[in-house]
């Protein structure tokens, strides 16, 4: 039986139904994770009620890829920090705008916010266009945001996934479980009866949120002073100061963000991927991982690298923690990112 602060009468079909209404994406692969390790993986796999059922009864977790094409039918706003002040501000700055965005404990030391969109989905950029302006109102503008990108557009393409909530082996822990925003983050005593109550946001909403603030237009000036020529920074200048400095020194947090943005400039600067491999496990080992965590492994570097190399990605990841903290005055990049 899939129990779980559950008073409410539905079959266990009923409750897998629910939720994959709720949690669902790309049908044919989906993510998972090692409960010791923490370490994640792809499996190319048909999506069934029983990998969901798995997932509950906390014998294998669940992450779904929610970009689909060009659409999603979730946002979610990545908080990593156990204080819910921000992730509640967050819901209460959505509530502004009239939308409905709902608070979950993660399995770490977080929270996620997560808005629900039509079971068909709605534009992946509108919704992040969304979820970037309220960060930015709340001056949170480096939290991470699900979907990752706009669209995917190849049949090898997946973007990222997000691990889905209500994991059977993390319920008595109170992780992976939603709470009220409006009483400090106290857990629903029921969650299927929570899931049941869920509103879902409309794209009328969503587009109503851009126009009114002029969120387009915004947008598209920071990409056009970003990108007023088309060439690469790597390939005209080599790499980027603060990536030469990484190199160089090693990171203290972050070393998974940092290898992929290492491998995207060394990719744009032209190196074969076999060369990215031997440079960026030398680099490893210049790491000093804070808080006693391990050193990345070769086969995490392998597989950053694969990210990084499977796609033409052109960001410089100026807006992740890890980047900014090795961020030059040198850069052509920084007069602009600081003056925002």
């Amino acid at each position: 039986m899939i129990k779980m602060i559950d008073k409410i009468k539905l079959s266990n079909k009923e409750k897998i139904r629910l939720f994959l209404s709720l949690f669902h994406g790309l049908k044919t692969v989906y993510g998972t994770y090692c409960t010791k390790s923490g370490k994640h993986w792809q499996i190319k796999e048909k999506v069934t009620e029983r990998i969901i059922e798995n997932h509950l009864m906390g014998r294998q977790p669940y992450g779904f890829y929610p970009l689909v094409g060009s659409k999603t039918t979730v946002g979610i706003a990545d908080f990593d920090d156990l204080d819910p002040l921000l992730p509640i501000t967050f819901i209460k700055r959505a509530e502004h705008y009239g939308l409905f965005a709902y608070l979950e404990k993660s399995k770490s030391k977080g929270y996620h916010v997560w808005l629900f969109f039509p079971e068909n989905g709605i534009s992946a950029t509108n919704v992040r266009l969304v979820m970037k302006h309220i960060l930015d109102e709340i001056d949170s503008p480096n939290t991470e945001i699900f979907p990752k990108q706009d669209s995917i557009s190849n049949i090898n393409s997946y973007g990222n996934f997000i691990n889905a909530p209500l994991f059977g082996k993390l319920i008595s822990d109170k992780k992976t479980i939603f709470v009220n925003a409006d009483q400090w983050s106290k857990p629903y005593s029921n969650q299927w009866e929570f899931l049941k109550s869920i509103k879902r946001n409309s794209d009328k909403v969503i587009d109503s949120i851009i126009d009114i603030n002029n969120l387009r237009e915004k947008n598209q000036e920071i990409e056009n002073k970003i990108s007023k020529d088309t060439t690469p920074i790597g390939s005209r200048y080599g790499l980027p100061v603060c990536i030469q400095k990484i190199l160089c020194e090693g990171v203290v947090f972050d070393q998974r963000v940092a290898c992929f943005r290492i491998a995207v400039n060394l990719r744009l600067v032209g190196l074969p991927e076999e060369f990215a491999v031997v440079i960026l496990n030398s680099w490893r080992l210049k790491n000093r991982p804070s808080e006693n965590k391990r050193i990345i492994t070769p086969d995490e570097i392998k597989e950053q690298i694969r990210w990084a190399y499977s796609k033409d990605y052109r960001g410089y990841g100026c807006h992740e923690p890890i980047i900014k903290s090795f961020c030059n005055k040198k850069c052509r990049l920084y007069n602009f990112n600081n003056s925002k």
